[in-house]
């Protein structure tokens, strides 16, 4: 019953999702490593988390895309080569080997490195000079060729140039993977997720000191404040890092601050 719940939520995360305002929901992807329940929506976007101790049994669990890995299992990433990882001590994490393309640059020198729509690994093109001016997908003032990928305004679209049977060309979008649980250990210590604003996933964590805010002292209900490092902090709040410039964790959703690199 517990696992449904912690699928349930991550499926909810991914399709209910109307971003209004300030609300963006891929700040919100560490939520799912601590298994927190939403319990509070308004206007399509979570305004509060429950965040209990998770159980024994879950440590040992990776997850990943709504979907849980026992430890040893490979996980179910195309273009990574991951598995889940850990020990009754320290709980499970995600753990990636880094792929190994075997050519990142054109051997000659009228061609280019380009990607098939759902290859990893990129391979040399070489079309004519006609069909790289005909051949192409516009995105603004700017042309791009077949198997190029194409800025998205959604950071969590990865967008493709590419070519279907009958010629013609066009841009196919595919959603982002976060492999956030390669952050679990530090997620669930309560360290700070970093998202940075034109990316879909965590880039960084941080578990160091805080400042600007002050904290509040033996609060009555703790329900819309933040926790860091046994201390509460109200609603709206914002503070900065003590040994990282440039990030601003602003207490919007709690328990957690939400952290963005400016």
């Amino acid at each position: 019953m517990k696992e449904f719940l912690i699928v349930a939520v991550a499926i909810f995360l991914q399709t209910s999702g109307i971003v209004t305002g300030d609300c963006d929901l891929r700040y919100l992807k560490h939520y799912d490593q601590k298994h927190c329940n939403l319990i509070q929506v308004e206007n399509g976007c979570p305004v509060r988390y429950q965040c209990q101790n998770i159980p024994e049994n879950m440590l040992l669990k990776c997850l990943h895309e709504g979907k849980l890995y026992s430890i040893g299992e490979r996980i179910d990433e195309k273009c990574e080569s991951c598995t889940c990882q850990g020990n009754s001590i320290e709980g499970a994490s995600i753990d990636c080997a880094a792929v190994d393309c075997p050519d990142w640059e054109a051997k000659d020198k009228n061609c280019y490195m380009g990607y098939e729509a759902g290859a990893c690994c990129p391979t040399e093109m070489c079309p004519s000079e006609k069909e790289r001016k005909e051949k192409t997908c516009r995105n603004g003032e700017k042309d791009y060729n077949v198997g190029r990928y194409v800025p998205s305004d959604d950071p969590c679209l990865s967008c493709l140039c590419t070519e279907d049977s009958l010629g013609q060309t066009g841009v196919k979008c595919t959603k982002v993977h976060c492999l956030t649980g390669l952050y679990a250990q530090q997620i669930r210590e309560g360290c700070l997720s970093i998202y940075g604003k034109k990316s879909c996933c965590i880039t960084e964590m941080y578990c160091g000191g805080i400042q600007g805010a002050e904290p509040i002292t033996s609060p009555e209900n703790k329900d819309f404040l933040c926790h860091y490092r046994g201390m509460y902090y109200e609603l709206g709040s914002t503070v900065s890092l003590s040994t990282k410039q440039g990030i601003e964790c602003t207490c919007k959703v709690p328990p957690d601050f939400t952290c963005v690199r400016k």
